[in-house]
């Protein structure tokens, strides 16, 4: 660490940077942003977590290392006093205690972050002779999709398929309707691997009921899918207001945080599956977001996103005063 001291005054100045993206190099980050300093987080890899967020089980607990780590990663990619540098190596150190100048090299990743929404299909294209867009632990994050310039034979696959570069595949329902299209196959032209679509389309009304619920009792309250999530940007959370959940209780009372968000979040959703690649359980929340989608359509007619005036429809049409009223928590 290095980059910080006091002035004459006696006030501190300046900024502090912390190289390594680790465990430790996060929790270094957040101590000191908590304590006023601006915090440069250095990171040689796509990513930061380290080797910790690679791990299954941690000894001696034998607890899962992303439910230990994931609240930092969120923490630390949220404060406005840590700035992330990742693809990024200190070249030089020059100064004296209190004043320290650094020269920091950044490899390009060659993707719009501004832009980019983590939604993977760039790295999903037909051409085998591809092997360019690297997605770390094969999860799908806005900052670990990056392509390798060594490799890349300029083809444009990746920006064909891209949503937000290509007009054409900028449905939001696009996911919701390729998996319809699964379900209304012929036996004979379904492929071999079966999705969850397809096991749900084949339940009846009360079986779909017992598979939800059995699903969602899994869910520990960590809440990391509403935190992955780009769409979830409302400073106060309707799911915090007891009247509908009660924050933290496991199990729940009524398992049904998830059905309540997918509902709340379906008309905007942009089918990323950030939710479900994070979900520490397990939880099919992709498949659930693809049913929230495609129920909105059926219902009011209208492809979810892509109407400005019915944005707010599905989630205006749900009736909270009787809820409120028989002060029933769901």
């Amino acid at each position: 660490m290095s980059g910080f001291g006091e002035k004459s005054t006696g006030s501190k100045t300046g900024a502090v940077m912390i190289v390594g993206g680790g465990i430790s190099g996060m929790q270094s980050a957040l101590d000191l942003a908590n304590s006023g300093f601006k915090v440069y987080l250095v990171e040689e890899s796509p990513s930061i977590g380290g080797r910790m967020a690679q791990l299954d089980k941690t000894f001696p607990t034998n607890d899962c290392s992303m439910c230990m780590i994931s609240p930092k990663l969120i923490e630390v990619g949220k404060h406005l006093n840590i700035e992330i540098l990742t693809q990024s190596q200190v070249e030089s150190v020059e100064g004296v205690d209190g004043n320290f100048k650094v020269k920091v090299f950044k490899k390009a990743s060659y993707i719009d972050v501004e832009k980019c929404t983590g939604c993977g299909s760039c790295a999903q294209t037909d051409d085998l002779s591809v092997d360019l867009l690297h997605m770390v632990d094969g999860r799908q994050w806005v900052d670990r999709i990056r392509i390798d310039e060594s490799k890349c034979i300029q083809c444009g696959e990746c920006a064909v398929a891209c949503v937000i570069e290509n007009s054409e595949r900028q449905g939001i329902t696009t996911v919701a309707k390729e998996a319809q299209k699964l379900l209304e196959e012929l036996p004979e032209q379904k492929s071999e691997k079966e999705t969850v679509m397809h096991e749900i389309a084949r339940m009846n009304a009360e079986e779909r009921a017992e598979y939800w619920k059995n699903q969602f009792s899994k869910c520990i309250k960590c809440y990391g899918c509403r935190e992955v999530c780009p769409i979830c940007l409302c400073e106060y959370c309707e799911l915090e207001d007891a009247d509908w959940i009660t924050p933290g209780q496991i199990p729940a009372e009524f398992p049904l945080f998830h059905l309540i968000r997918a509902y709340h979040i379906g008309v905007n959703c942009i089918g990323c599956n950030a939710c479900e690649e994070t979900c520490p359980m397990g939880i099919p929340l992709g498949a659930l977001m693809d049913v929230a989608r495609t129920d909105g359509e059926k219902i009011f007619d209208y492809v979810p996103g892509l109407d400005d005036d019915s944005k707010s429809r599905l989630i205006d049409s749900v009736k909270k005063n009787p809820i409120m009223e028989r002060k029933v928590r769901i």
